[in-house]
């Protein structure tokens, strides 16, 4: 009963849950404080899909934005992170790159994923028997 687009769509929400997953960890984390308001890059070739970035952006509940250059930003980040490793100093190689594109939650696209994210948890450990 499904086809090519009902399948991208669940790779798309199961890869974004996982970020889910990981953004909630990162934010209970002790010393975090809650999150932040600094919106979020989205880079690599994934960020080329501006569906793609909606989604996310409304899952995560947070501001995304696509950098200039996205889809190379990731090789810059490992560059900058090479040049620390190095002896560079953080403040002239952790500079944001400028936006080109800014991304909000949108509040029923999020009340949606949210349900599907909530779901999408259940399922782990009613499943774990079965691995």
């Amino acid at each position: 009963e499904h086809d090519a687009t009902d399948m991208a769509c669940a790779v798309m929400e199961g890869v974004g849950f996982g970020l889910m997953d990981g953004l909630q960890a990162m934010q209970a984390a002790p010393g975090d404080g809650g999150g932040s308001d600094v919106p979020l890059a989205l880079v690599g070739g994934g960020a080329r899909s501006d569906a793609w970035a909606q989604m996310l952006a409304s899952g995560l509940g947070c501001v995304l934005e696509r950098p200039e250059g996205a889809h190379a930003a990731a090789a810059l980040g490992a560059a900058r992170l090479a040049a620390m490793a190095c002896g560079g100093d953080e403040a002239q190689w952790c500079q944001r790159l400028p936006a080109e594109t800014r991304f909000v939650p949108d509040a029923a696209q999020q009340n949606l994923l949210h349900e599907r994210h909530a779901r999408f948890k259940a399922l782990y450990p009613a499943l774990l028997p079965h691995f």
